[in-house]
């Protein structure tokens, strides 16, 4: 079994600060970023910087696909249906709350700080409250609608059944069967 790349003991900051550089350099420049590290104190050799770049290289590509094939099955969903009750909506909650908890459990597995590990499931719990209240206000909106609609259509059906000469006790038990009351 090889020996563990030393970029996985650099410290998480410059770890972070690595990433960001290979991401925005099109990973890239690898012996540029071995003398950066070395800058900053942190002996880690080209090789050892591309094989880790290649990792996560492949890591980035697969989250991007995954983006947009989510993407493009949201835009056939919004453009195939009328989306009232709130069905995309609730998708990609479900996608988003899938992906939240795959992150919370590679952080397990990741030899971080607990403190560093604690701050970053502080921020997929937030995202994770965010999303569940989005998700509730968006039912309560539909069923507000639901409800909205129901009381147009039954006053416009107490209308007409009114022009046509109906009894007002059947005119009642039609609109309580519009309205969805015992």
């Amino acid at each position: 079994m090889p020996p563990r790349n030393k970029v996985y003991d650099l410290p998480p900051e410059i770890r972070e600060a690595l990433n960001e550089r290979l991401v925005s350099g099109g990973f890239q420049g690898y012996a540029g970023l071995s003398d950066w590290l070395t800058e900053r104190g942190y002996n880690v050799s080209k090789s050892s910087v591309h094989r880790y770049g290649q990792d996560l290289k492949e890591e980035f590509e697969d989250a991007m696909g995954s983006v947009r094939r989510t993407t493009e099955m949201a835009k056939a969903m919004a453009d195939a249906v009328e989306d009232d009750e709130g069905h995309l909506i609730d998708a990609t909650a479900r996608l988003v709350q899938e992906h939240l908890l795959r992150i919370s459990l590679e952080f397990r597995k990741m030899e971080i700080e607990p403190d560093a590990a604690a701050h970053h499931l502080g921020k997929v719990s937030k995202a994770l409250d965010s999303l569940g209240r989005l998700s509730l206000s968006q039912k309560k909106h539909a069923k507000e609608l639901r409800a909205e609609f129901a009381k147009e259509a039954a006053e416009k059906a107490e209308s007409s059944m009114a022009t046509q000469g109906m009894s007002r006790d059947a005119i009642d038990a039609i609109k309580r069967d519009i309205l969805g009351i015992a």
